[in-house]
């Protein structure tokens, strides 16, 4: 799968979320439901991405922790620490990362093995910071500055589809990106041009750095491991989200 399939997937992903950030008193189960689709996605790509020697172990590991996170913050999200959920998927994500190394037949590269996982595992737990967020939100300019996370980030993904080589092709995901969620923050919550272009140049560049790094990796020339490189921008981003949110709230 080329840069110009893998983008317009992701892009797909963000639009999603635009659309659920949307969806009233339902939005909090969607949104945690979206990011256990999130994180399959990124779980079934991440061991071939990384060409980890345990492919399936490293799948489930994976695919667990963000199922987990999600499904826990739809439980946690209206108590006093709506983070409790996302750490302690991630500590038991951890913990199996070591299981599976342990109890793996094959003991060869047993290091990558544990690295890779636990890099995966954190990067689908993080992903239910979006539930989180989502939760947060309860007022029309919060939920705006969500929506606007989203279709900035749908508008970076796709321009990283551009045919260019890299230096200008970031340059102008992080210009258009930040652009669009410039225009949408100040245009629907109401905040400063100022601020919301500096909102908007960080999740540009979070975004648009996620996937060129990811899609640099020799193997995510392949079909299956490009899930990963589409996924895992959407999955990171919900930290920056969270943080505007707080920030702001």
């Amino acid at each position: 799968m080329t840069a110009a399939e893998r983008a317009p997937l992701g892009a797909v992903l963000a639009v999603l979320l635009t659309l659920v950030t949307i969806t009233g008193p339902a939005s909090v189960p969607l949104m945690a439901g979206l990011m256990c689709v999130i994180s399959a996605l990124v779980g079934l790509g991440w061991a071939d991405l990384l060409e980890l020697p345990s492919p399936l172990g490293s799948r489930i590991v994976v695919v667990g922790t963000g199922a987990a996170a999600a499904l826990l913050s739809i439980l946690t999200v209206r108590g006093e620490e709506p983070l409790w959920s996302v750490v302690v998927a991630c500590a038991v994500g951890i913990f199996a990362a070591f299981v599976h190394q342990m109890t793996r037949r094959e003991r060869s590269e047993l290091s990558a093995s544990l690295t890779g996982t636990i890099g995966g595992v954190m990067l689908t737990g993080i992903s239910a910071t979006w539930v989180v967020a989502q939760a947060a939100a309860t007022t029309p300019a919060q939920i705006g500055l969500l929506a606007a996370s989203g279709a900035g980030l749908a508008v970076t993904l796709l321009v990283t589809a551009i045919g260019l080589p890299r230096l200008p092709r970031l340059l102008l995901a992080v210009l258009l990106g930040a652009g669009a969620t410039t225009l949408v923050l100040h245009t629907v919550s109401g905040i400063g041009v100022p601020v919301a272009a500096l909102i908007g140049i960080v999740l540009a560049i979070g975004a648009s750095g996620v996937h060129l790094l990811l899609g640099s990796v020799l193997a995510a020339r392949e079909p299956n491991p490009s899930l990963a490189v589409a996924g895992a921008p959407v999955a990171t981003i919900g930290v920056v989200a969270l943080l505007t949110l707080r920030l702001l709230g």
